[in-house]
């Protein structure tokens, strides 16, 4: 019994578009000559391409005629410069092509862009590290008279005013005093702890200008606050829930901030 060869689809598609090997296309003529099957298998993958040409030159015939980019260009700049937006994205729209939806994504991208959030001010760094304190970061002992005043003097010539002279503030005891860092500016940390433990913190810095703020109560980032301006020093005082608490001890501190002098 003689056996026919057989051939898979891809094999004869490649020999009906000349793509076959000539090893492939030696076998395939030779089965065709007694094998009618394989004509038939042939002739069914066979595609009549001029009448696929024909098709595509009919719907080429069919499709609308590429827009005019240069000139919607220019209308879209007038536009853009007369602040008429919404009329000039209608004009897109009716032209209903992927390319002109691109060149007015462009256009505005600028006001698509989702806007950058505004890095946060002194105060909001301040409450963000205050927030990192519980009662047992300041349980040491507090420091001697020599070691606070030891610690008053760096922090005074860091921020060039002298603030050695700390009030003794009802409920609040010093902790210790240390030099922090705010956009280039020395920030000074004073800290303090309140009779149940809570920490407290007044905090100093350079402000943009010598105009005078009175003190505001305030809540940042769930913690009771008050800040003031006063000779060209900024000052804030945050810690705990009270507020009430909070600006009786402000009051003290705004009060003698009136006191520090230039170094």
């Amino acid at each position: 019994m003689i056996h026919e060869a057989h051939f898979t689809d891809q094999q004869l598609t490649a020999y009906l578009d000349g793509e076959a090997g000539e090893n492939l296309c030696v076998a395939i003529d030779a089965a065709l000559e007694t094998n009618d099957a394989l004509a038939d298998q042939i002739a069914a993958l066979d595609i009549d391409k001029s009448a696929l040409t024909t098709l595509f030159s009919t719907v080429l015939d069919d499709a609308p005629a590429m827009p005019d980019l240069k000139k919607q260009q220019k209308q879209a700049t007038k536009a853009a410069n007369k602040n008429v937006r919404p009329s000039f994205l209608g004009s897109f729209a009716l032209v209903g092509t992927g390319i002109a939806a691109g060149v007015a994504m462009m256009l505005f991208l600028p006001d698509l862009l989702p806007a950058q959030p505004k890095a946060p001010g002194w105060k909001a760094v301040v409450a963000s590290y205050q927030s990192l304190y519980s009662n047992e970061t300041l349980m040491a002992k507090s420091p001697s008279d020599a070691e606070a005043s030891a610690q008053l003097a760096v922090v005074s010539a860091a921020l060039g005013a002298d603030i050695s002279q700390l009030p003794q503030v009802q409920g609040l005891d010093f902790k210790r005093a240390q030099v922090l860092g705010f956009n280039g500016k020395p920030l000074i940390q004073l800290a303090f702890t309140r009779p149940d433990g809570t920490p407290v913190a007044l905090c100093i810095i350079a402000a943009k200008s010598n105009d005078a703020k009175a003190m505001v109560p305030e809540t940042i980032q769930g913690m009771a606050a008050a800040s003031w301006n006063r000779d060209g020093l900024a000052y804030l005082l945050i810690g705990g829930d009270q507020g009430d608490v909070t600006a009786s001890e402000a009051q003290a501190f705004e009060a003698w901030a009136g006191t520090v002098s230039d170094i």
